[in-house]
């Protein structure tokens, strides 16, 4: 008895989909618990400007804090990629710039020199731009993610919002 060759791609499919049935560990989610207020996708802006967010279902706490689950604060990335999941802030210090500096790298290094800013709160100023915008000269974009308190990055959530900032060349 010949198997007919409908038949043979039913039972191969059917093989090949059961080991995924069921299985929520691989479907994606987005993370609704931040929403970007300010500034609003593809707006302009003048410096300074404040980057604002809501958020629920997370408590901020000051860097430095014990980690607990449910608690960190939050880091902007300005113009660039945040550290991977599970990464430290101190990730992305150069090898050497923070040789033997007590507390390197903390808020003031991160900002200045990477456009990078911590914050516990639900806002934070921005003063200053990088010269030339990864999206064109005034075109930029800001990342914000969740750190725990001793500067690690938690699980893979993030938020962007692009922007453009007026009279910069």
């Amino acid at each position: 008895m010949a198997i007919r060759p409908r038949v043979l791609l039913a039972l191969g499919c059917a093989l090949l989909t059961a080991g995924c049935a069921g299985s929520s560990d691989m479907s994606f989610r987005q993370d609704k618990r931040l929403t970007i207020v300010s500034p609003g996708a593809n707006k302009t802006v003048r410096l300074p400007f404040t980057v604002s967010w809501k958020m629920r279902d997370f408590t901020a706490v000051r860097p430095g804090t014990p980690v607990r689950d449910g608690e960190g604060y939050y880091a902007i990335f300005l113009d660039k990629y945040p550290m991977a999941p599970g990464k430290g802030l101190d990730s992305l210090v150069r090898n050497g710039d923070c040789a033997g500096v007590s507390g390197c790298p903390d808020a003031g290094y991160l900002a200045e020199r990477l456009h990078v800013f911590v914050t516990s709160r639900t806002s934070y100023t921005v003063n200053s731009v990088p010269t030339s915008g990864t999206l064109g000269s005034s075109s930029h974009y800001l990342t914000v993610i969740l750190v725990d308190g001793a500067g690690r990055r938690i699980g893979d959530s993030s938020w962007t919002t692009s922007f453009t900032v007026a009279g910069a060349a």
